[in-house]
């Protein structure tokens, strides 16, 4: 059952009672349980594009710290490619092998979805996923190319219809 309770200056109280709901008994080899259980999924982000263009505006600034070297590097691994798709691989392979992966971000300030300035992550050669997919796309940009970062979350699947920040991991789109 849902109810909403209007309130002042705009806001809502939104309340849901569930009421003889069936015990689940667990089976061997059964999925998991967020896949099988019902549940409430709630989010006060209106869409998709709302969080695109949040994490978007959040990279920004630390995209654009490239840096003449990180320049002069992107023509060295471009000079031979015969292909776009040539050109994207190297840098990306460039980024994949010659920067280490951290997997725990070793400092506290800058926790949760915010890279550090690629100018950064290119001189001390490692980072998290979300500072080596900052890098590539900077990277991809200082070469021609449009790209973004990109927050997705492996694992357990998303529901498409109830937009949430929730990530876990950061990945590269190349136009």
């Amino acid at each position: 059952k849902h109810t909403t309770e209007k309130l002042a200056d705009n806001l809502s109280v939104q309340r849901w009672e569930v009421t003889n709901v069936p015990r689940m008994f667990p089976e061997p080899s059964m999925p998991s349980d967020l896949l099988v259980l019902q549940r409430l999924l709630v989010s006060t982000t209106p869409d998709w594009q709302t969080i695109s263009k949040w994490y978007y505006d959040v990279c920004r600034p630390h995209l654009d710290a490239i840096t003449p070297e990180m320049k002069k590097t992107v023509a060295e691994l471009t000079l031979d490619a015969q292909t776009e798709q040539d050109r994207i691989q190297a840098i990306f392979y460039h980024v994949a092998q010659k920067i280490r992966y951290m997997g725990l971000t070793p400092e506290k300030d800058r926790p949760g979805f915010e890279p550090h300035d690629v100018r950064l992550t290119f001189e001390n050669k490692y980072g998290v996923c979300r500072d080596k997919a900052a890098l590539l796309v900077a990277l991809l940009e200082a070469a021609g190319f449009k790209a973004y970062p990109v927050l997705v979350n492996v694992g357990t699947k998303r529901d498409a219809e109830v937009p949430s920040p929730d990530f876990n991991h950061a990945i590269v789109s190349v136009e």
